[in-house]
């Protein structure tokens, strides 16, 4: 008896901590996402109403740690009749990009530089046997979810609700964001981007960073992801806005992890829409994988000496903008 009531109890404590956890994250979602809309709101309605040209930079948080100081000094040293804006987001992917591509069209920008990686495509293959899936407890839990709770962005959420609980228990300490980037509206940085990790540092890193490169599965055919991302193109095309694509870089821990048939259908969904848009690639994934530049395995620190890569940042659109 006292065996069952010991079962019974770790079954609820276990169920109290999960639900009132879930209910921590979302609440935290929500007011983040909140804040997030009111800020991009007012950021996309003054600059409609300037009337120049725009160069626009779209993706995750690999794209806020590119030094926009030093990018457009560059390009406008050279070709001063453009403006640059780097709007990366963290935890952006192409259907949470979706939602705002309206209002990038209304912002009318001439060239639109789209950065990605892996984890944008990341999409597990659910199961397809008929008899599995009207077992599939989680697939009905799924059907009561409500849209504002399933549209949440999981990743983002759990780096969220992990840093919010550590900065509420002084576990670490909290963060300050006080660099504010020149025209990068969605992404102050803090102290900590502007750090170079040393191999020991990452590897560790490498045991919670999330989703794990070893997990991520990309696949070609039926992902939501890749979809979006067609449709992105094919929408700011029709408004004869020119796209360029480049491929993010990775430390070598993080490429390493990852498996070859994901490899290859991230080669393919590239591939796929490179030939079916007649759309450009920079590929800068590997090329500085070796490199002491890292703040994390997938993020280049915010830091001098790892400058190159917003260097080759400023080439591509230079090259891309010449007469």
């Amino acid at each position: 008896m006292k065996t069952n009531f010991k079962i019974v109890l770790s079954i609820c404590t276990a169920f109290i901590i999960g639900f009132g956890a879930l209910y921590l994250a979302i609440t935290i979602d929500v007011l983040n996402s909140a804040e997030r809309l009111d800020y991009k709101k007012e950021f996309f309605t003054s600059q409609t109403k300037l009337n120049e040209e725009k160069i626009l930079l779209l993706g995750s948080s690999h794209l806020g740690h590119i030094d926009m100081t030093y990018v457009i000094n560059t390009v406008s040293t050279k070709n001063s009749n453009y403006i640059i804006y780097n709007l990366a987001d963290t935890g952006d992917t192409p259907k949470f990009r979706y939602d705002n591509l309206q209002r990038i069209i209304e912002l009318e920008p001439r060239i639109i530089f789209y950065g990605v990686s892996y984890r944008d495509f990341h999409q597990p293959l659910e199961p397809t046997n008929s008899e599995s899936e009207s077992f599939d407890i989680k697939k009905q839990i799924e059907k009561k979810i409500p849209h504002e709770i399933s549209s949440i962005n999981p990743q983002l959420l759990t780096r969220e609700t992990i840093r919010t609980i550590l900065d509420y228990t002084g576990i670490q300490e909290k963060p300050t964001y006080e660099i504010y980037q020149p025209n990068t509206p969605f992404f102050p940085l803090g102290d900590l981007q502007t750090k170079i990790l040393n191999k020991n540092e990452l590897e560790r890193q490498m045991l919670v960073i999330l989703p794990s490169p070893s997990e991520i599965q990309i696949h070609h055919e039926d992902n939501a992801q890749f979809e979006k991302f067609k449709e992105i193109i094919q929408k700011l095309q029709d408004e004869e806005i020119t796209v360029i694509v480049f491929i993010t870089p990775l430390h070598r821990l993080y490429l390493d992890q990852i498996s070859e048939p994901s490899q290859e259908s991230f080669a393919h969904i590239l591939n796929n829409v490179s030939e079916q848009y007649g759309i450009r690639i920079y590929d800068f994934e590997e090329r500085y994988a070796d490199l002491d530049i890292w703040n994390s395995v997938d993020h280049t620190a915010y830091n001098d000496r790892a400058m190159i890569f917003s260097d080759e940042i400023a080439e591509m659109i230079l090259q891309e903008i010449k007469p």
